[in-house]
């Protein structure tokens, strides 16, 4: 059987349609990424429900699938956050859906894939299966327990389950496949979130904070070395709070230190650090440790303290920027990569200007910025003062063109440096390379253009020495 994947949203998604490929692949089946030409047996899409955008784009890819299962039969799975989050609706809006789950159902979702086992619609609820049915949106679990059926308080919505809230759980090694075979991978060590910011839906979805045990994140490091990986980017929806729950303590350094110590040659890239928790101990071990890439992704959404204050994040900014000046103090090469929210309700002009003039302070070498999304379920959304979409991208507007003229100064100035670049492949009918340096991160940062007279391998280590630079890319030749 073949069994095509489509992967939306976050990279965390990335991990869990690998984890599910190796359940599908231990099953015998051939397990690729969905193309319209070469229609699979079955295609899984594994949805996200963060924002509106993406909830958007979840559906069409569902609709075009479901065109393509009415022309060649091809099963149709739905799956992941928007499942969670919105199941009936999906359910009622696209009959054609084979089969349905929401988060963290790798096994069962297997087996609904390989047509064993009777329950084909589940949500997670407190990290068990809940079966939904078409005819009456009640629940039981997926074990075919009966229980009492009472639509109202089980039904896939906005709402967090008045049984419990969903809860990902990976006790144990599972088996992983990747498809994309490029030279990086994703090491996801927690899922579902503790903090309560008010414009974030990942608690409805994920539910509470669930850290990985240790031991199965050193034998899924070591499982990806050996599958040619030469970066393990560490993700979570905050990597700072690894092992509160489950070792009483913020144990991050000790698992990167643990990590760092695996034979090999390959860095180690941090995502998403919660700015309250990024600590001395971490950019200590930063400092001891030539594995641990110097970049560090700290998502601080807005640098107004009046704003921070209403999406219930940390607004100390006097704290905030003490911890970015012990960053670059100890840190001198560090690359910091940040995000902002604009148009968030209430922002005023000043509060929009602090951000603007703050930019000029900081001098983030990499920065992105979301314009705010009006979420259902979420305590912003009732806010009053909602900000016109015309004032939210004047606003984004202007974060990017201050950001592009910090950037190409900073860019410009690497012009001469000589700088350890990691080779993710040539580019077809060209005589470069895509490359990416320490300050580079895959996809949503830029590249360096990397010429050599030498031919180069993917995966390979290459020092260069950068000669020219545009507003984010770098151009370099290897020594």
């Amino acid at each position: 059987m073949r069994v095509g994947l489509v992967t939306l949203g976050c990279d965390k998604n990335t991990v869990d349609n690998e984890y599910l490929a190796g359940l599908l692949g231990a099953k015998g089946m051939t397990v690729e990424v969905a193309e319209e030409s070469n229609p699979p047996d079955v295609v899984v899409i594994t949805t996200c429900g963060f924002l509106q955008a993406a909830k958007d784009q979840s559906r069409e890819e569902i609709s075009r699938w479901v065109d393509i299962r009415e022309k060649t039969g091809t099963r149709l799975g739905v799956i992941g956050c928007l499942a969670q989050r919105n199941g009936n609706e999906l359910l009622r809006d696209f009959p054609q859906i084979d089969f349905l789950a929401g988060v963290g159902d790798f096994e069962r979702v297997a087996n609904m894939v390989a047509g064993e086992g009777k329950s084909q619609f589940l949500a997670n609820v407190g990290g068990e299966s809940w079966e939904l049915t078409r005819q009456s949106a009640a629940v039981q679990p997926g074990d075919g327990t009966a229980v009492e059926q009472q639509p109202s308080e089980i039904e896939f919505d906005d709402r967090a389950f008045t049984r419990g809230a969903p809860k990902v759980l990976i006790p144990r090694t599972l088996p992983r496949q990747r498809i994309d075979k490029r030279p990086h991978g994703f090491l996801k060590i927690s899922d579902g979130c503790n903090h309560t910011c008010t414009f974030c839906s990942i608690p409805l979805m994920k539910g509470i904070y669930t850290s990985v045990p240790r031991q199965v994140l050193l034998d899924e490091t070591r499982r990806l070395l050996d599958d040619g990986v030469r970066e393990i980017n560490i993700v979570a929806q905050d990597i700072t709070k690894y092992g509160l729950d489950t070792e009483k303590r913020l144990a991050l350094p000790g698992l990167l230190n643990d990590l760092a110590n695996i034979e090999g040659d390959f860095w180690i890239r941090l995502f998403y650090l919660y700015p309250s928790t990024v600590t001395r101990d971490l950019i200590g071990l930063m400092k001891e440790q030539p594995k641990i890439a110097r970049y560090l992704d700290i998502p601080l959404q807005h640098l107004d303290a009046g704003v921070l204050r209403r999406m219930k994040r940390p607004h100390d900014r006097a704290r905030t920027m003490d911890m970015l000046r012990m960053i670059r103090s100890e840190l001198p090469e560090v690359t910091l990569r940040t995000t902002f929210i604009v148009g968030f309700p209430g922002e005023t002009r000043q509060e929009f200007q602090v951000l603007l003039d703050s930019m000029d302070e900081i001098r983030f070498e990499r920065l992105g910025v979301f314009t705010y999304s009006r979420e259902a379920g979420t305590e912003a959304a009732a806010l009053p003062s909602q900000i016109t979409e015309k004032v939210k991208m004047r606003r984004r507007d202007k974060i990017m063109k201050k950001q592009a003229e910090i950037s190409l100064e900073w860019t410009q100035n690497q012009v001469g440096k000589r700088r350890l670049c990691l080779v993710e492949g040539r580019v077809p009918d060209s005589d470069w390379y895509v490359a990416r340096s320490e300050s580079e991160a895959a996809d949503i940062d830029g590249v360096v253009r990397l010429y050599s007279e030498a031919p180069l391998k993917t995966g390979d280590f290459v020092q260069a020495e950068i000669t020219a630079a545009d507003v984010y890319d770098l151009e370099a030749r290897a020594l």
